[in-house]
């Protein structure tokens, strides 16, 4: 042991000599304290910690790694993909999410296309924000997979690359069987361009019958700013989930859509603050006078917030900001 302590700074002499401790519960703390130490002694205590004996050990070290960069991290971590100990398994593919290391791509593709539908998902999901397009075919493949889990994946990578050539493909995953497949594809679609193919498709998740189905529809609708998409919208807000229906009034409010006046009008009615919130912004954001009635109405509304927003409203209604 003598000699593994000379490639450590002191000040990880006591921590090393834990790591090494017969009792797996002073390992694990160890673990757990190597994640705020610094260099790559306390690397090298992780990468042991995830080979330990101790199933608890393994997890806290993978938590551990979060904080720790390098190649030799992510190829431990995804080498903890396949260990048997499942919350191993999950604590390795939650911080793999966090590391955004290009360079190790090639072997998170590789793993991307492993037998075992876990393994698959979590390698896709570390890829989701390297942004790589050479991820872009094994994402494609596995919306064939037979694992919603890896078919939701693939459709984050692909959403994050923002592939117009996988348009056809996401086409036929806006009916997948799963609706958290369905979602995702709503979320993939924001590459869409007004008056452009695919736009049908995205709209068409506002009816869809999973309500969070609907919510990511109309957060997509948003982003993209989709004119199409105004009555849809103005339908959407007597949706009988008010997570769509503040969705919707948001989605309103940056297309500026002037026919949505009255039914976010209406929403401030509401006796959900989220969406009188939202209906107030997006009144402001349109600023048309027609908006004004309605605001002024809701001028003592109980939140401070709704009432703060509204009074921003009320000055671009009335051409004041």
């Amino acid at each position: 042991m003598a000699a593994l302590f000379d490639t450590f700074d002191d000040d990880l002499d006591d921590l090393a000599e834990r790591c090494a401790d017969p009792d797996p519960g002073i390992r694990r703390v160890a673990m757990m304290e190597l994640a705020e130490a610094v260099g790559p002694g306390a690397t090298v205590l992780l990468l042991k910690g995830l080979a330990d004996a101790d199933a608890a050990v393994r997890a806290a070290a993978a938590r551990a790694l979060d904080e720790h960069d390098g190649p030799a991290v992510v190829e431990s971590l995804v080498r903890s993909l396949e260990d048997a100990d499942e919350a191993v398994r999950r604590t390795a593919a939650d911080t793999l999410a966090e590391k955004k290391e290009p360079a190790c791509g090639p072997l998170l593709i590789e793993r991307a296309e492993h037998a075992d539908p876990f393994v698959q998902a979590a390698a896709l999901r570390a890829l989701r924000e390297l942004v790589l397009p050479d991820a872009l075919a094994a994402a494609l493949r596995a919306l064939r997979s037979p694992a919603p889990e890896v078919r939701r994946e693939g459709l984050g990578v692909i959403g994050y690359l923002k592939a117009e050539e996988a348009l056809p493909a996401l086409i036929a995953t806006a009916g997948d069987a799963d609706p958290s497949v369905r979602r995702a594809t709503m979320a993939a679609l924001v590459f869409l361009r007004p008056g452009g193919p695919g736009v049908s498709t995205l709209i068409a998740g506002l009816t869809d019958g999973n309500w969070q189905v609907r919510e990511e529809t109309a957060v997509s609708i948003a982003k993209i700013r989709l004119p199409e998409a105004v009555e849809p919208l103005i339908a959407a807000m007597d949706d009988p989930v008010w997570q769509v229906r503040t969705k919707a009034a948001n989605a309103l409010g940056r297309i500026k859509a002037k026919a949505g006046v009255d039914a976010l009008g209406n929403a401030l009615a509401s006796e959900v603050s989220n969406l009188r919130k939202e209906a107030a912004a997006a009144l402001g954001e349109i600023a048309d006078p027609r908006g004004l009635a309605y605001l002024e109405a809701g001028a003592e509304d109980p939140d401070p917030d709704v009432r703060k927003l509204i009074r921003w409203a009320i000055g671009r209604c009335r051409g004041e900001a």
